[in-house]
């Protein structure tokens, strides 16, 4: 039983929102004035030479303190990570079992017939299911919401709108952020959009929002709605595989020149591939499938840029 003891307390444990308040410190060059008296100082840890002077969250908050924002405040919250595989293949390769298909999947399947066209498979496959699905991924992840405070500005606001007779000094207080950073997981989008308008309205604030690995409980029952964040994240290794092992193996060998086509000619042509060597076939609507007028732009403008560049240096050459 102590096993599941232990299972239940790290399942209670997996979603729970955080707070942390840091009062800012002197800056590194500062950091000797701060210890008090009869300890060792450790402020050498983030001097120049100190071990922790490169970190990243260290150096945003220096360079925020520098900008006059002396109070950080930071909610987050974490997930448990674990790993989940689809049993779709497992089903079918060891218990001969007949793969959990949705309907419409299987009906559009039929729709094709024996032999369909390229066109066709494209329509009704690739462009309502993509090419590929989630065979595993690792859920799990953080998202935390942190806020830099200028006490300085927001107090001369607060003063100045409580002066001014409007009542309404609550929109500035320290009180409405805690509130606002309160309700961060409860109502994202609203906390988000009133937290923006206070740092435009008075420059007393700085919001940053760190959003890693699947977020949210709610969304592991539908991993669709996440898969552009898991391709995304470099920590949550992602393995995906061809939508063709799904299909019959009459459209097997279809499918996949479908989708190279769709992927490489942008379904505007078919991809032909001889002797090595591989061009699209361009549709009848699209005859200049073949000229890549993206890809000539930018080296364009990319000479352009270097011919300004060297242009300068050679003014700048005769100037000296």
């Amino acid at each position: 039983m102590v096993p599941w003891a232990l299972a239940l307390l790290v399942l209670s444990l997996c979603c729970r929102g955080l707070v942390a308040v840091t009062a800012a410190g002197p800056v590194p060059d500062q950091h000797a004035a701060s210890s008090s008296p009869g300890q060792v100082p450790l402020d050498w840890l983030l001097t120049d030479r100190g071990p922790f002077h490169r970190a990243q969250e260290y150096t945003d908050f220096a360079e925020r303190y520098r900008q006059g924002f002396t109070t950080r405040y930071r909610i987050y919250r974490e997930f448990a990570r674990w790993k989940v595989n689809n049993l779709a293949l497992e089903r079918k390769d060891f218990f001969s079992l007949p793969l959990p298909l949705a309907p419409e999947f299987i009906r559009n399947i039929r729709l094709l017939g024996r032999r369909p066209s390229l066109q066709q498979i494209t329509e009704n496959l690739i462009k309502k299911y993509g090419t590929h699905f989630l065979l595993s991924a690792t859920l799990g992840g953080e998202e935390s919401l942190t806020i830099f405070v200028d006490k300085r500005k927001l107090s001369r606001k607060a003063e100045a709108v409580g002066t001014g007779g409007g009542g309404n000094s609550s929109t500035v207080s320290l009180e409405t952020l805690h509130q606002l950073a309160a309700s961060y997981f409860i109502d994202r989008e609203s906390t988000l959009r009133r937290l923006h308008h206070i740092q435009i309205a008075t420059a007393a604030i700085k919001v940053t929002e760190t959003r890693t690995g699947p977020l949210g409980c709610s969304n592991y029952d539908n991993l669709d709605s996440v898969s552009s964040v898991l391709v995304q994240s470099p920590e949550n290794k992602v393995q995906l595989l061809g939508l063709q092992v799904l299909l019959p193996d009459y459209l097997r060998e279809c499918f996949v020149a479908a989708a190279l086509s769709y992927i490489t000619c942008s379904s505007e042509g078919e991809l032909i591939c001889r002797k090595n060597d591989c061009w699209c076939q361009c549709g009848p609507g699209f005859q200049d499938c073949n000229c890549p007028e993206a890809d000539i732009q930018a080296m364009e403008d990319s000479l352009l840029q270097i011919q300004d560049a060297w242009d300068n240096h050679n003014r700048q050459f005769e100037e000296s």
